[in-house]
Formats: C-alpha cells, sequence, structure tokens
C-alpha cells in the first residue's frame, strides 16, 4: 500500500512538472510571438508615416516667401531625412516609435507650412512629441480637425 501511494504522489508531481513546463513554453512563445507582431506593425507604422511625409514634400513648394513657413517646410525636410536614415538602421520598437514621431511632427510642420501660405492644411495625425501641452496657446484655424487621420487610423485623408 506504501508503495502505492509513493508511485502515484511521484507519477502526480511528474505530471504537474510536465503541465507547468509546458505551460511555461507555450506563454515564453506567446510572449515572443506578441513582441514580434508589435514590432512589425511599429516598423510598418513608422514606413508608412515616413512615406507619406516625403509625398507631402514632393508636393511642397521648393521655397516659400514667410519666413516662419520656410523654417517650417526647412524642419519637415529635416525631419524627414531624419526619419529616412533612422529607418535604415532601425532593429527596435522604440526606435520605430521614435521614427514615426519624427514623421508626425514632419507633418505637423507642413501643415504649419500651408496655414501661414493660407492653404488648407493636409494630412494629419496624432500631435507629435509634446506639442499637447502647447495647443491651448497656439493659434487654431477653423480648418483643422482635431480627429487623427492617415495611414494607421484608416481613416481618409
Amino acid at each position: 500500500m506504501k508503495d502505492a501511494i509513493e508511485t502515484s504522489t511521484i507519477a502526480f508531481a511528474a505530471i504537474v512538472a510536465i503541465v507547468l513546463i509546458f505551460a511555461a513554453v507555450l506563454g515564453l512563445r506567446s510572449f515572443i510571438e506578441g513582441r514580434r507582431r508589435r514590432k512589425a506593425r511599429a516598423k510598418t507604422d513608422a514606413e508608412a508615416w515616413t512615406e507619406l511625409l516625403g509625398k507631402q514634400l514632393q508636393i511642397a513648394p521648393a521655397s516659400v516667401g514667410d519666413t516662419e513657413a520656410a523654417a517650417a517646410l526647412d524642419r519637415a525636410r529635416k525631419l524627414h531625412y531624419g526619419a529616412v536614415e533612422k529607418l535604415k538602421t532601425a532593429k527596435k520598437r522604440k526606435q520605430f516609435e521614435r521614427i514615426r514621431t519624427y514623421a508626425l511632427a514632419g507633418l505637423h510642420n507642413l501643415n504649419i507650412m500651408r496655414r501661414r501660405l493660407g492653404k488648407a492644411p493636409g494630412p494629419q495625425g496624432p500631435i507629435p512629441f509634446n506639442a499637447g501641452a502647447n495647443a491651448k496657446a497656439s493659434k487654431r484655424d477653423d480648418n483643422i480637425r482635431d480627429v487623427a487621420t492617415g495611414p494607421s487610423t484608416g481613416l481618409p485623408f
């Protein structure tokens, strides 16, 4: 009787150990797959916003007379150049998120230029960097939409 109890206890412990190992392996695989998906999503998002900024820069005027508009256009070009350069070497999700932020900031600067020139704003994304803190102080046109648009939202421009 004592041998049967010991044998069943050992068998139960072995089964529990196998189940725990199996659960740990599945959990680790799920964690790794989730990180891979988030990184792929961040990379796709960064590439899409950078491409959109590049296309908007292609249709932007080569030079503008207004100094503030020219400065905004120059900032947008620098942000696009920085985003493209960083996109070549980025490997981590945070790097891709930073590249996306650069592209969004570039689009924001292009919209500043458009407003200064009296034109309708182009595509917008979420507010870049921490510009939300200064949004109350900035002068906003009636043409500006507060709804995020662009490749990642599925909303039309």
